[in-house]
């Protein structure tokens, strides 16, 4: 092949692939621009949260009455004059409608607004074979393996297709998940798990045969170990999985 037919074949595959990105390129768009927010869930309070309330004018002062407060490690705030009111579990606006109510009990036409000022720490927990076991900044839409990506990636021995995602759906209970990492990065199966915080990602070594052992070093090192095996999505409560109690709550 003469140099000039090279020069005609390497622009010739250089255009298409141009083409072929521009075309691709064109099917994309920003999170906010597809995404359809009236069906996303809206967000709940967690310990940790700092919110701030606006209990509107005071007679004794020309602006309206506004202060903070960090919802406890118990998933309360102090609102006064009512005393202590659960806020973790609740939207900003449920808990607002609830100090409401709460208020007009004293207060006539009471007037509360609460706004969500700064979030408690978002993470999930990246652990075994993975180059940086840590606990990984997570973001809105976290996946399995964006998680890994964020602790350095898998070590050579890693179980890929035995990945295990655990997540606390309860004061008793979790959810555990076995995903096959190796497929999914490969494209045979498009089912990236997407996780929350406070998750805990785990990666084995080999294939695990017997989860209850990694969960009771996890969630309850004291109580006699149980034998379970799971494949998918399985919920457990550990005051079955684990006899003898001392569950943490």
């Amino acid at each position: 092949m003469t140099r000039t037919a090279v020069f005609a074949t390497a622009f010739l595959a250089l255009g298409l692939l141009a083409g072929t990105s521009s075309v691709r390129a064109e099917g994309f768009a920003p999170d906010s621009v597809l995404m359809d927010w009236s069906r996303v869930p809206e967000y709940r309070i967690v310990p940790g949260d700092k919110l701030s309330l606006d209990m509107g004018p005071r007679v004794d002062a020309p602006l309206n009455y506004r202060y903070e407060q960090i919802v406890r490690p118990d998933g309360r705030i102090t609102v006064y004059p009512v005393g202590d009111v659960v806020a973790a579990g609740l939207t900003p606006m449920e808990l607002q409608r609830s100090v409401t109510d709460l208020l007009a009990a004293d207060l006539r036409s009471p007037r509360v607004t609460v706004e969500l000022v700064s979030t408690a720490a978002s993470v999930v927990h990246v652990l075994g074979r993975v180059k940086r076991p840590s606990s990984v900044p997570s973001g809105p839409f976290m996946t399995v393996a964006q998680a890994i990506a964020g602790a350095g990636g898998f070590e050579d021995d890693a179980s890929r297709n035995s990945v295990v995602v655990i997540h606390r759906d309860g004061a008793k209970s979790v959810r555990v998940a076995v995903v096959p990492m190796d497929r999914v990065l490969n494209g045979i199966e498009f089912a990236d798990l997407p996780i929350s915080r406070f998750d805990i990602v785990y990666v084995p070594r080999s294939t695990i045969g017997n989860l209850s052992v990694f969960l009771k070093q996890i969630f309850d090192p004291l109580a006699p170990m149980a034998t379970t095996v799971l494949v998918g999505w399985e919920l457990f409560h550990l005051d079955q999985v684990f006899s003898g109690g001392g569950v943490p709550q």
